[in-house]
């Protein structure tokens, strides 16, 4: 089908597409509750509604109705009701409880703050979550600091609003906190019997309470003990079936960002063991939902998703030897697991490489696999969807990159314009599908190719490949990037003169680090960037624990390598129109970091530069933003680099 016969893609398509947020199996296997994300375009913010369809195939069901958020969907252990959260008839969210065979939901909670994600008790008669407990002194008393973790991007200042756990009856009567201090505490995860909690606890030195553990106690929050210690950020608890184990993920080294599995005695009586190697991690994903190992009836695995290279897969992991099963693993991204280990059932969430939003089900071991939605299909009808491939690159090093690879639909050779998008990071990987990056689709319908590598640095290819970036930000990935366009425009699939390049986060370093180490590009796009390695260290979220892992060493050890290694330093060289995007509630890369960058290019003056500032946006704007932000958003990149990279 030729182009011209296709609806070309515009940034207001965004606000029509439908988002699954979320997928949770019924114990028995039965059945897969959903959560279907929508916009309201009108109240320029998103409605989100559970649905209900057949695990073996049939037609949803709607659940819940209205122009309110229903979201973390559990079901009970005999799978007659679901409890979720809902922030019907205003307010903090708080816990529902509704029976899949119908009536009205009734509520459970009433708290302050609202509660959070629901764990059943495995009787039925309880639930637990964790809440935010807010303080007793006004907004505008002066907030005294104790420690360097003392705010969280898109939540703002934390450190006076612990989160603790509670108890609540499930037929809904007064919610008991049975955890407090200044420690965080979250993810509750009922033993088998019903007798503790496992969960994870944060810790509260002045420099380490990033740090996490796993801890169990009563339900009655008495008989506190720890079960982890050496794991430098222990999360998403999960029991065996003979209560005598729990596993969980944590990365290796303290400020690494590559999860492994790993289990525990439930005793606290011996160290902690990964399960998987230091060359495999557990995936996660802007728009999917982590959720704990999910255990085999049998006890001997457990079921998690891995990247693995560009994609993800659901694998099973033998608890004992580390061996690894493919139950889900083809060229899809796995996105969401729930499983139903005594139905040897799962449900999954996934993408392709051009869209989100699918919704399958399958045996525990990924037989009988089948699509149970496309929460898009019709509107992903008559659109001009771009030629994807996954393809390798020759690495200026010698090394091979992966790499994903859009072309206009219909493309029959002949030189195009080329976007370089570099993804987050670094050590994450691209996502595919739409509603990822729609200026992808934006581009690339406008006749534009779209080049997204995984080069060196990136998760999904092992403990080696991504510590080699490590102290050398932009000096080794960005030759790999340079190194795909040149094997472009040999032959012949890109115009040299008409090459652009945008980023985010990691992405938006990039895209500053480039514009001062070449003119390759005619235009970039700097979103939400890292500027100022020195700066972004006292200044983000998690740049005092982070970037230490990433440069190899404490700021005040290897201040010259964050010197030589920030944007800033050679921004006086750049001759590149820029565009700055930023949330001023970014508390990953402040906003302070794209000030600086700005102000650098401004007093150069050697090209157009525009800062683009967005009121209550945080670092994931792009991906949860604001609707009629996030369109704006879209918008601007495409005319920026459309406008400098024009014939």
């Amino acid at each position: 089908m030729r182009q011209t016969s296709m609806r070309r893609f515009e940034p207001e398509d965004l606000l029509s597409f439908k988002m699954v947020s979320e997928v949770q199996i019924s114990p028995d296997g039965r059945w897969v509750v959903y959560v279907l994300e929508e916009i309201d375009t009108g109240a320029d913010t998103y409605v989100a509604n559970l649905w209900l369809i057949p695990a073996s195939g049939g037609d949803p069901r709607q659940i819940t109705f209205g122009s309110d958020t229903n979201a973390s969907p559990r079901f009970s252990p005999d799978g007659t009701r679901i409890a979720f959260l809902s922030d019907r008839g205003g307010g903090p969210a708080q816990l529902y409880v509704l029976r899949i065979d119908g009536g009205e939901a009734k509520r459970v909670t009433d708290l302050k703050s609202g509660a959070g994600v629901p764990a059943w008790s495995p009787d039925g008669r309880a639930i637990a979550f964790s809440a935010t407990v807010e303080p007793d002194s006004p907004p505008d008393a002066p907030r005294v600091v104790t420690r360097a973790l003392y705010k969280s991007d898109g939540e703002g200042f934390v450190l006076d609003r612990p989160t603790h756990l509670f108890v609540v009856p499930a037929d809904g009567e007064e919610a008991r906190q049975i955890t407090d201090g200044d420690a965080n505490e979250s993810s509750p995860a009922w033993s088998p019997d019903g007798r503790l909690l496992a969960f994870s606890r944060t810790r509260t030195g002045p420099r380490d309470a990033h740090r996490s553990d796993i801890w169990v106690a009563t339900p009655s929050g008495e008989g506190l003990r720890q079960v982890t210690r050496r794991c430098p950020m222990a999360s998403s608890p999960s029991w065996s079936p003979d209560g005598r184990t729990i596993a969980f993920y944590s990365p290796g080294e303290d400020g690494g960002s590559r999860p492994h599995v790993w289990v525990a005695d439930a005793a606290g009586e011996a160290e902690p063991r990964r399960i998987t190697s230091e060359d495999t991690e557990v995936a996660s994903f802007p728009l999917g939902k982590l959720m704990p190992p999910a255990w085999s009836s049998d006890g001997r695995e457990v079921a998690v998703v891995l990247a693995t290279e560009s994609t993800s897969e659901v694998a099973l992991v033998s608890v004992e030897t580390g061996a690894l099963r493919k139950a889900i693993s083809d060229d899809r991204q796995i996105t969401q697991l729930s499983a139903a280990p005594a139905a040897g059932a799962i449900a999954f969430a996934w993408s392709t490489m051009r869209l989100c939003g699918m919704i399958g089900s399958a045996r525990w071991d990924g037989s009988d696999a089948r699509q149970l939605l496309n929460a898009n299909e019709a509107w992903a009808e008559g659109r001009a969807w771009p030629e994807v491939t996954l393809r390798e690159f020759r690495g200026a090093s010698g090394a091979k990159n992966a790499g994903l690879l859009m072309l206009p639909p219909g493309h029959e050779g002949g030189p195009v314009p080329l976007l370089v998008n570099v993804h987050g990071g670094p050590h994450a990987y691209v996502e595919f599908g739409f509603p990822y990056r729609p200026y992808w689709y934006l581009l690339v319908s406008r006749g534009w190719a779209v080049l997204s590598l995984n080069p060196v640095g990136s998760g999904g290819y092992g403990k080696e490949f991504a510590d080699r970036l490590r102290g050398r930000w932009g000096e080794r990935d960005l030759p790999e990037q340079l190194a795909a366009v040149d094997e472009l425009v040999e032959e012949g699939t890109v115009d040299t003169e008409r090459v652009a390049i945008a980023g985010k986060s990691y992405g938006g370093f990039m895209a500053a680090w480039a514009i001062g180490k070449t003119k390759r590009f005619r235009a970039a796009v700097s979103s939400a960037p890292v500027a100022n390695l020195e700066s972004h260290f006292g200044t983000s979220d998690t740049g005092y624990y982070v970037d230490p892992h990433d440069m190899r060493g404490e700021l005040s050890e290897k201040r010259d390598v964050y010197h030589r290694l920030s944007p800033v330093r050679e921004a006086a060289k750049a001759e590149t129109p820029t565009l700055i995007l930023c949330g001023e509630e970014d508390h990953r890369c402040p906003i302070g970091q794209s000030e600086e960058l700005f102000a650098a290019l401004v007093r150069a003056g050697k090209a157009p530069v525009e800062f683009v500032r967005f009121p209550g946006g945080d670092h994931h704007l792009a991906e949860h933003g604001k609707p009629s932000h996030r369109v704006f958003y879209n918008r601007r990149l495409v005319e920026w680099v459309e406008r400098y990279c024009a014939k």
